[in-house]
């Protein structure tokens, strides 16, 4: 998360983030030097209040207001204090803090940096359902401005607002007697509370639009995005459509002492907007690594990014955090993961290009999601733990730009949804022909699942194999990459217990036109390892003797 041209060379860094530092000419030139392809600058759209002191004696201007009117703090930035002054939550929608920002971006382009990241994005739109945020004057100001242009002036009148040039919706809410002390509690069912969020949400979404252009006019080229999203809720993916890539936190729940499948889960919904990630793992998760020492689960953690696609970060200066200790870094020693990634660069014509090999799609509908329902993180773990390969296809809506589309329907045999789904009507109606055509599945229909996907993959001798088909879309002469993750983590010795002697069965259905007679298993530290090949009614079977963290099998003709 923080520069340090000493790691690049043992980590094999291509991609550079300062996540927190402001990059100079001369570093960022070294590191082209050193073999950087994308070196970014960052920028805190949450974390850096505390500078605007110096920028501005008009600082608390900068600020968001609660719905009692009164600044708050960053809460797991409680500890920072600055000329007598907390870490306030500062308002993207303020004139002020936009100057602010403004004046880093000319900072951060002068560097000649390649892209630009945006650590907390959300700005004043974070805090608007968690810490009853966005009740300052700017906001209020802009909200009138929406309402003016998206809602019906009967609807306005029907509700006792006459005059929007005069209307502010906090004093409108106390008239109504919402007290500061509930509101938080009562806010879903307000009225204008949906179009309340709505406003900082679009206009969050659209000022982020609008700094990635002005970024791009200082630095006169086009530029990469990135933003720390963990994608995890409808708010977070507002943003997918404006990134290059996500380079964010993922839960990893490192204190539960064994390995997490929800990360995969985000894993498949970046692969489902089309976006990469270099994810790193919470700062609770870095301080129960830190405090316990614990490599080997952070190895697994690697392992199961670059199995799905993604990028995990190299394990340097990660942010720590807990309510005892506030910010501190967990600072990985080289020697315990730099061989892994070693590994990843030794392996990229396996890993470079290749995509998810599944016969099944799993829908995201984001309109149900915003309405607290549809939530499809159950399923994919489940598929996943049953070595079913899936891809997720998005449902977007008005705040996510994506929509269902017939021809990439049609490559999957099954498409599975969760109840009740809220996608517009032309959507909705995909999902009818699918129904009609017998290939939609309702979770949890698992009968009509295994009729419509009989277990394309699986695995015998074990039960704690991750198995993950990756090919090259279109390219059936390129090999199939079958990622095989040892998922029987030891906390207590912190260690993963090797599996032995189990064999995987591949169905024809997974294979294409391909004819399998060959398997390589690729493992870190490890010899490349010729594996059986057997073949019985076109089902592909490969025994494999050993596996301890990674495997990449390789199957060619």
């Amino acid at each position: 998360m923080v520069d340090d041209p000493a790691k690049y060379q043992a980590y094999g860094c291509t991609v550079v983030v300062g996540w927190g530092e402001r990059p100079e000419p001369k570093r960022v030139k070294a590191a082209h030097a050193q073999g950087v392809r994308l070196y970014s600058g960052s920028v805190g759209f949450v974390t850096e209040s505390t500078q605007v002191i110096d920028f501005s004696p008009e600082f608390l201007d900068a600020d968001c207001r609660n719905f009692a009117g009164q600044t708050f703090v960053v809460p797991w930035l409680w500890a920072q204090k600055y000329k007598g002054q907390p870490a306030w939550w500062p308002c993207t929608n303020s004139p002020l803090y936009r100057q602010y920002l403004e004046s880093r971006l000319k900072e951060t382009m002068k560097a000649d940096v390649d892209g630009l990241h945006i650590d907390d994005y959300r700005g004043s739109s974070g805090p608007v359902t968690w810490l009853s945020g966005g009740f300052c004057r700017h906001c209020m100001a802009g909200f009138r401005e929406y309402l003016a242009s998206h809602v019906p002036k009967e609807r306005l009148a029907a509700l006792g607002i006459s005059d929007l040039a005069s209307f502010d919706y906090r004093q409108f809410l106390l008239n109504r007697g919402v007290k500061p002390e509930e509101y938080h509690d009562r806010r879903p069912e307000l009225p204008l509370a949906a179009e309340f969020y709505d406003f900082e949400v679009k206009a969050n979404t659209e000022f982020v639009r609008q700094y990635r252009q002005r970024a791009e006019t200082l630095r006169g080229k086009p530029l990469a995005l990135a933003v720390n999203s963990g994608l995890e809720d409808p708010q977070a993916l507002a943003i997918a459509a404006e990134v290059s890539y996500f380079c964010c936190e993922v839960e990893h729940a490192a204190a539960a002492g064994r390995l997490p499948l929800h990360p995969l889960y985000i894993y498949k919904m970046a692969a489902g907007l089309g976006r990469p990630m270099a994810p790193t793992a919470y700062g609770q998760d870095w301080a129960h690594v830190k405090q316990h020492r614990l490599p080997c689960l952070v190895r697994a953690w690697i392992a199961q990014s670059y199995a799905f696609g993604q990028n995990f970060m190299p394990p340097h200066h990660e942010w720590c955090y807990t309510q005892e200790k506030g910010t501190h870094y967990y600072d990985g020693p080289t020697e315990e993961y730099a061989w892994l990634y070693q590994f990843v660069h030794a392996q990229a014509r396996l890993l470079d290009g290749y995509e998810a090999v599944a016969p099944i799609a799993l829908v995201y509908d984001n309109a149900a999601r915003r309405k607290g329902r549809g939530d499809i993180e159950p399923i994919a773990t489940a598929l996943a733990g049953r070595n079913l390969p899936f891809s997720v296809v998005i449902a977007g809506d008005d705040w996510l730009p994506y929509r269902l589309d017939a021809r990439e329907l049609s490559k999957f045999q099954a498409v599975i949804v969760a109840k009740a789904p809220a996608m517009d009507g032309t959507q909705k109606a995909l999902l009818d022909q699918l129904s009609a055509e017998g290939r939609l599945v309702v979770w949890p229909d698992d009968k009509l699942l295994t009729q419509l996907v009989p277990p394309p993959l699986v695995i015998e001798g074990t039960d704690q194999v991750l198995a993950v088909p990756r090919a090259i879309p279109s390219d059936e002469a390129s090999p199939l990459v079958i990622h095989l993750l040892n998922r029987q983590y030891d906390a207590r010795h912190d260690t993963l217990v090797p599996q032995k002697d189990f064999v995987v069965r591949l169905r024809p259905e997974l294979l294409g036109s391909r004819s399998i007679a060959k398997a390589i298993l690729h493992e870190p530290k490890n010899d490349a390892r010729p594996l059986i090949v057997t073949s019985s009614d076109g089902v592909i079977a490969i025994e494999v003797p050993r596996l301890d963290l990674w495997g990449l099998l390789e199957l060619t003709r």
